[in-house]
């Protein structure tokens, strides 16, 4: 059928996984996130994971952040961060002198930066790369010329630059393909410097096991067990792509539902889906700690996003069963397979190449329990475990390289 013309199979990348060794162990490795913690963003769970993962294979870690979930100060060891909170140029400047102040006191620790600043031993492009940012919001270059004279802008894009720079880090660590071509295409790095390692997820947490609370969810959130449910799991609602997913289910001729689970500004998406006239249908969630379950009570994870590295919200809905609906500007979409696990949108900003996959889903609802089945086999390999272990060899190469050891 025509709408099935556009809906493209994402690449199969589970055979590009490089296999696991194992690293050495007795390294002090300082983790820098601004913040970390299971019941916020996917890149702070991620961070919790790894720092959790590298502490299980006998390393000791340094946590040098802002804050982090109380459960984890006695895992490893917190190093607060204190901040000027100002504004975000405060923000940032502050962030980043703060860690560089900290990590004089630990000489012997390779530095792994989450979050941008530098030098550090080794960076990882965790948060969207803001040079692409900037080209994607302002397609006209007068208007991003003028917004690169704001002093936010500037800031980050310094700071995201110097730590890019040789200078600034030995390697550059991406989690997907999509972010490796745009560091080369942004800031001309030497492909020998960038390393790609893919996201893992804690598959105890997330697993088809929550299908089983979908019932009591379900009613909880006030809705019926048959009803088609979509969840937009998000911290930022206007680059993961709500406007676009909102105009796409107005357009829907059959009951559904959507979650958005994420804390953003949401004052002008509530306006939108009120002019609409599907309000009643969009249940603004809020941050959740319970994400898990939210993903076992849906249907289908919909993030039309403009672009993501590699949002882990991807890993996680598929571990649980969930179908992912993203699009080829997302680093998520190297594991997702249009027509078995989900579906790769082209172009983000298309609402009826949206709407057309949601209404092909709904068709397919005899398939849905293959699929589920499918989401969560295609993820098989991509542990919290192995992540860890990759990062550890990647860590351990570093410190050969400096002859760096814990003992």
């Amino acid at each position: 059928m025509e709408e099935q013309r556009h809906l493209q199979e994402g690449p199969d990348i589970r055979n590009r996984i490089s296999p696991v060794s194992k690293g050495s162990t007795g390294l002090e490795i300082a983790i820098i996130r601004k913040d970390c913690g299971k019941g916020r963003g996917g890149a702070e769970r991620y961070c919790h994971g790894l720092c959790l993962g590298l502490r299980d294979l006998g390393h000791r870690v340094l946590l040098l952040a802002e804050t982090c979930d109380e459960d984890i100060k006695g895992s490893v060891e917190f190093v607060p961060l204190k901040v000027r909170k100002i504004n975000s140029v405060t923000k940032n400047l502050s962030f980043h002198r703060a860690v560089q102040k900290a990590l004089l006191r630990f000489p012997n620790a390779v530095s792994y930066a989450l979050s941008r600043t530098w030098p550090v031993d080794a960076f990882r492009i965790t948060d969207p790369l803001h040079a692409h940012t900037l080209a994607l919001r302002y397609r006209l270059l007068l208007k991003r010329l003028w917004a690169m004279l704001s002093p936010r802008h500037q800031v980050l894009l310094w700071l995201e630059k110097s730590v890019i720079s040789p200078e600034g880090s030995r390697y550059i660590v991406t989690i997907s393909e999509l972010d490796r071509n745009l560091v080369q295409r942004y800031y001309g790095v030497s492909p020998e410097r960038i390393h790609v390692i893919y996201n893992g997820v804690d598959q105890d947490v997330f697993s088809p096991v929550v299908r089983q609370r979908r019932s009591i969810v379900r009613e909880s959130l006030g809705l019926g067990d048959e009803i088609t449910c979509y969840i937009f799991p998000a911290m930022d609602f206007r680059r993961k792509g709500l406007a676009v997913l909102l105009k796409a289910l107005s357009k829907l001729n059959f009951p559904w539902e959507l979650l958005v689970a994420g804390q953003d500004r949401d004052v002008s998406f509530r306006k939108q889906a009120s002019k609409l006239g599907i309000a009643s249908k969009v249940h603004f969630l809020g941050r959740r700690k319970d994400i898990q379950d939210l993903y076992g009570a849906s249907d289908l994870m919909v993030l039309p996003t403009t672009y993501d590295p590699f949002g882990n919200v991807h890993l996680e809905a598929l571990a649980c069963g969930l179908p992912v609906l993203t699009t080829a500007q997302a680093g998520g979409a190297e594991v997702v397979r249009s027509g078995q696990t989900g579906y790769v949108i082209k172009n983000s900003n298309n609402v009826d190449e949206v709407a057309a996959a949601l209404k092909d889903f709904e068709s397919r609802r005899d398939q849905w329990p293959e699929w589920r089945e499918q989401a969560n086999i295609s993820i098989k390999p991509f542990t919290s475990q192995r992540n860890a272990m990759q990062t550890a060899e990647l860590l351990s190469e570093l410190a050969h390289k400096r002859n760096l050891r814990h003992e």
